[in-house]
This record gives structure tokens, C-alpha cells and sequence, in this order.
């Protein structure tokens, strides 16, 4: 089961049915690193960069590797040595090292050089037949450099793109799983069908998570608990937070209950809880 430490500012709602098979289809590569967890950065040329992000005493024998899909417009502002300039304090990108530090392989990715700035990826874009393709260039990517399970943890705008990696028939390959978290629900007329279809092909395991405090109003809290819903992946987990606190005047900001300021350790605990056991 996915057992929870109690806290007081936050409420579990849990429906686990039986482990999927591992992950099959994509070769490990001979060369993959050693199992110390690695935090990398990758652009849509699936070129690897590394390390922006480094820990004195890394945790040895990463179990699993998450792919970090940003929110807002997907971008990171990558120098040509991988470094993120900015992310705008984006709640996962901020805490790459918390998923670190629970021995998981960090892989965040940005889409710039598909999706040029200021534009970036748009909501429409995240649904499309060649996002997956860089979805699964992604996983095919974190498959050959680490051999461990690959999810796709997405925040806001970034869930979607990790509902497309779930819900995309064909389904991607070496995907074990999709993290949801603060799920922008409210799309466009043209957009929302697909995104709709998408969720209900979901049957990889699927951990939703959102702040029952968040008041972006494209993320609303009942949308996410319709979406965990509609899933029918018989291994499912809802992590509903309360609480935290707000320094961002936008309620859809990175600092906001939307973005779980105040909350953001907790959630990445309860992430790595969630995948480590469900491997």
C-alpha cells in the first residue's frame, strides 16, 4: 500500500489496486551510469546536459527516474551548458534536489528549441502527436542513461503534457508511471475533448495531487479530483494537501498554494513515496 505519514495541514485519499508489470519495450544501454541519483537537464534535441543541480552525499542506488515537466510555457532558459537561468521558481524545478535526496534520477526538461520563447509550448501543443514523440524521446533518453523505471511528474500546464505521456494511444514506451500535480483542467472547447480522452486511457499507475487551498481558477481543486476519477489505472493514489502559504499576488503563480508554497516538501516526499513503492 501507499502508507502516509500523518500531518496535520493535509488529508489522503487513497485507491491502490494491484502493481502493474514493469516497464518493457526500450533496450538499456551498457553504458548507463551508476546508480548514484543524478539530477540532468534535457532540450528537444534530447540532448543530456549535467549537472545543474549537485548533492555532497548523494543517495546510491536510485530506484527510479523522473522526468520534470515545468508548467506555464515549458521553458527553462537553458545556457549552453545545461544550466537553468530561469524557471520562474517553478514548484518542481525548485525542488530537484528534494527528489534527489529521496534517490530518485532527476531529468527536467525543456522545450525551447521546438517551442521558441517568449512563446513557448501552448496547452494545444502539449496534446499533440509530436509532444509525445518528445515525451517519448525523453523517457527513451532517462531509459538509456540510468536503466531504471521512467515517470513523467508534471506540475500545472506540465500535467498535461504528463496526461498526453499516459493517455497517447499508442501508449509510450518505458513509461511506468505519471505524477500529477496541480493539473491545469479548464482547457479550451477545442482542447478540452482531447485532454478528456487522453485521462480516461490512462492505466500506467498514476499518483494526482493537488493544495485543497489552491485558488488558480484553471486548476480548481474539484478538477482534479474529477480527473483522479475518470482514471481507470487499476494502481491510483489522490494526495490532497491544505494549507501552506502564498507570497505571489497571482494565485497561479510558483509561490502560491497552487504552486505549494509552504507544502512543497511534503509533496515531494509523498511523490517519491508513491513511486518507490510502486515499482
Amino acid at each position: 500500500m501507499f502508507n502516509h505519514s500523518s500531518h496535520s495541514n493535509k488529508m489522503l485519499a487513497v485507491f491502490l489496486g494491484c502493481a502493474l508489470a514493469g516497464s518493457a519495450g526500450i533496450g538499456i544501454a551498457s553504458s548507463a551510469r551508476a546508480a548514484d541519483a543524478e539530477a540532468v537537464t534535457i532540450d528537444t534535441n534530447f540532448t543530456v546536459y549535467t549537472p545543474p543541480v549537485r548533492l555532497e552525499n548523494p543517495p546510491g542506488n536510485a530506484q527510479a527516474s523522473v522526468i520534470l515537466m515545468t508548467g506555464g510555457n515549458g521553458l527553462l532558459s537553458l545556457d549552453g551548458t545545461g544550466t537553468i537561468i530561469d524557471s520562474t521558481g517553478n514548484f518542481l524545478i525548485r525542488t530537484a534536489n528534494l527528489f534527489l535526496q529521496h534517490g530518485l534520477n532527476v531529468m527536467m526538461a525543456d522545450v525551447a528549441l521546438a517551442y521558441p520563447a517568449p512563446t513557448g509550448i501552448a496547452l494545444s501543443e502539449r496534446l499533440s502527436s509530436m509532444h509525445a514523440g518528445e515525451l517519448q524521446g525523453f523517457i527513451n533518453a532517462a531509459m538509456t542513461r540510468w536503466g531504471k523505471p521512467v515517470w513523467i511528474v508534471g506540475t500545472s500546464n506540465g500535467s498535461v503534457s504528463a496526461v498526453t505521456a499516459g493517455g497517447f494511444n499508442p501508449s509510450l514506451s518505458g513509461l511506468r508511471g505519471v505524477v500529477l500535480t496541480s493539473t491545469v483542467t479548464q482547457l479550451s472547447t477545442t482542447d478540452q475533448p482531447t485532454f478528456n480522452l487522453y485521462v480516461t486511457r490512462i492505466t500506467v499507475p498514476t499518483l494526482v495531487v493537488w493544495n485543497q487551498d489552491d485558488h488558480c481558477t484553471a486548476s480548481p481543486p474539484s478538477g482534479s479530483a474529477a480527473v483522479f476519477a475518470a482514471i481507470p489505472a487499476s494502481t491510483k493514489a489522490s494526495d490532497v494537501l491544505q494549507g501552506g502559504y502564498s507570497v505571489a499576488t497571482d494565485p497561479c503563480g510558483a509561490f502560491s498554494e497552487h504552486g505549494y508554497a509552504g507544502t512543497a516538501r511534503d509533496a515531494v516526499k509523498d511523490i517519491a513515496q508513491f513511486i518507490k513503492q510502486t515499482q
